[in-house]
């Protein structure tokens, strides 16, 4: 008998899903009839939420002109005509760090065809619903259903062309941003935006400063953008695209040494470009050499002496004794007239004598270097900021509107993070003298509002001050939002230090490791990867409530938008057009979060926070 094969059962795969809009529509709007009613009310909520806005920004009686005709003064205030280049030169950098950091860490990543594709076709629809519900002419409406075909089209064949690839992720993010900003620059020379007139014996005048005391009927007529605003973002979008596109063709070894270099140079370029090229500071050199330099040389001299005794592992706990008495020392010296340097300078070595006997041993070389470059950069811009600028401007700060902002917000997000983190180790201390200075300055703090702070900080302060000393508004509305972020910076840390196991400590003291060794090393690394998320809402939230200066009277980006356009009346008459310019800004404000919160979304996915 010959052996027979037998055929194995072989396994179907199994039937895909059935899928199609009705379905779609079945399992996710009208499973049941409850959910198909409520859906239905939903849609239609939405339809004329949306044909109301859509009736409000295009009705010709919207005074969008107040916006863009104030454009310059919303961004940079009374900034000079003829220095603007320095506010396009200080953009340019940014932007350029921006493309090379961008480049360098390999950020972006890669999106899968479907996200596109949906992307675009959901983009589509919203244009072609916009279209349809606004209060448009045939013609426009139809150019709106064109723009909204050609997206949908576009999401569609992606899809589609990409066929098995689809779920592949295969789409750089980096390219979608620079057809995004090659679009950018196509609509800045196309654009044309409403701007006031006044018709005069039968002439259009449409600059301001020949219009003034002119009597007419103003009315509203389109013009493009002038050349001193599409030709700067022209030519920044290409250096950014440049300075990428470059940095992807270095070596590896180039790409390193450029990231060494990159970080030093973010943290320099803040207030290099605020105190420097957009202040343009008048230096008087005969103070500096009569102040700044005696200043440097002996702080170098005696703060090197200090620094190597308590960095020696003999020196031991005399060392923070030291460092502690220098701390107290500094900030006495704060109730006492002495030049502003002096000051900074021994808070400065306090901080580094503290740090000493962490970070020194057989780097004590290396720390005496870091404290004689700090003290000589440290004595530079406090003479920079003493000195005078050379913008002549109304008031006494250089920037208004949305550049106000930004410098308010960044400053005081930057000054209150290492003071939170100390806040919130002082409130975890083992000493009960550090956990009650902490807890009691944290609900102090956060038991009253910011407004009130800012109050304090405008009509109190002046008068706690020493004699001869004066703080302008800009720097005391940034210290009462560092002071009052600090305290709410410090409760999320401090949650994240408690978050930490127990074990870890005591794997490293069993290593042999210092109190501060193991909280720099060890805790509060983890720590702040776990409160990621809350500190990205503080940051948030500190730079909406930059907008409660407009309180106190400083002209910021609200200020601008909220009391000063709606009350101008000459050139051009923008009374009432409050609605217009706050809609603006709440739109600017919204950008800036937004991008915070997708910011804070990739770090905490490439982080792995909440997953390991």
């Amino acid at each position: 008998m010959s052996d027979m094969a037998v055929a194995p059962d072989l396994e179907l795969a199994p039937e895909p899903p059935p899928k199609g809009l009705r379905i779609w529509l079945r399992d996710n709007l009208f499973s049941t009839p409850a959910s198909g009613v409520l859906s239905v009310a939903a849609i239609l909520v939405v339809i004329f939420a949306l044909r109301g806005l859509l009736n409000f920004i295009f009705d010709p009686l919207r005074r969008w002109d107040a916006v863009t005709y104030n454009m310059r003064l919303l961004m940079v205030q009374a900034y000079p005509t003829d220095a603007m280049w320095r506010v396009w030169l200080a953009v340019g950098i940014v932007v350029v760090l921006l493309a090379a950091t961008f480049a360098a860490w390999r950020i972006g990543g890669m999106l899968e065809p479907r996200q596109v594709s949906k992307t675009l076709m959901a983009l589509g629809g919203g244009i072609a619903l916009a279209g349809i519900l606004g209060p448009f002419s045939a013609t426009a409406t139809v150019l709106w259903l064109v723009v909204a075909a050609v997206l949908a089209g576009t999401g569609f064949a992606t899809g589609r062309l990409t066929g098995d690839r689809a779920k592949d992720p295969i789409i750089p993010v980096m390219a979608i941003i620079g057809i995004i900003l090659l679009l950018i620059v196509v609509v800045l020379w196309i654009l044309k935006v409403p701007v006031p007139g006044k018709i005069v014996e039968g002439n259009l005048i449409t600059d301001g400063a020949e219009a003034a005391g002119l009597r007419g009927e103003q009315v509203k007529v389109l013009r493009s953008l002038s050349n001193t605003t599409r030709m700067p973002w022209t030519i920044i979008f290409a250096l950014g695209a440049l300075a990428f596109v470059s940095v992807r063709m270095f070596s590896a070894r180039a790409v390193a040494t450029l990231k060494r270099v990159l970080v030093p140079t973010w943290v320099a370029a803040f207030p290099v470009l605020v105190l420097i090229l957009l202040r343009d500071p008048v230096w008087r050199w005969g103070n500096f050499g009569s102040v700044y330099v005696g200043a440097i040389v002996g702080f170098s001299v005696v703060g090197g002496v200090i620094l190597w005794f308590v960095s020696r592992p003999s020196t031991g706990e005399i060392g923070r004794v030291i460092g502690g008495l220098l701390l107290v020392l500094a900030f006495v010296s704060f109730l006492f007239p002495m030049p502003f340097v002096f000051r900074f300078l021994m808070l400065a070595l306090a901080l580094f004598t503290l740090a000493g006997p962490t970070f020194g041993g057989e780097t004590s070389r290396s720390l005496v270097t870091a404290w004689v470059v700090t003290a000589a950069v440290l004595s530079f811009f406090v003479f920079t900021t003493a000195s005078e600028s050379g913008i002549d401007v109304p008031g006494n700060f250089f920037l208004g509107g949305l550049s106000l902002t930004i410098v308010l917000a960044f400053t005081s997000i930057v000054l209150s993070f290492p003071l939170g983190v100390i806040l919130a180790l002082g409130r975890t201390s083992t000493m009960p003298l550090f956990r009650l200075m902490s807890t009691v300055y944290i609900e102090l703090v956060r038991g009253v509002p910011l407004i009130t702070w800012l109050l304090v900080a405008f009509l109190m302060l002046p008068v706690a001050l020493p004699q001869g000393i004066e703080i302008g508004g800009v720097m005391r509305a940034v210290g009462a939002m560092t002071f009052f972020s600090a305290a709410y910076l410090a409760e999320n840390v401090r949650g994240g230090l408690q978050s930490i196991p127990g074990g870890q400590r005591e794997a490293a003291r069993a290593l042999g490791m210092s109190t501060v060794q193991m909280i720099v090393f060890i805790t509060l690394p983890q720590a702040l990867r776990a409160v990621i998320p809350a500190l990205v809402g503080q940051v948030i939230a500190l730079f909406k409530d930059t907008s409660l200066v407009t309180i106190v009277g400083l002209f910021d980006f609200l200020h601008l938008a909220r009391a000063v356009i709606p009350a101008q009346s000459q050139p051009f008459s923008f009374l009432g057009s409050i609605k217009e310019t706050l809609i603006f800004a709440a739109i600017v404000y919204w950008m800036f979060t937004f991008t915070f919160s997708r910011i804070s979304q990739r770090l905490e996915k490439k982080l792995g926070v909440g997953e390991r």
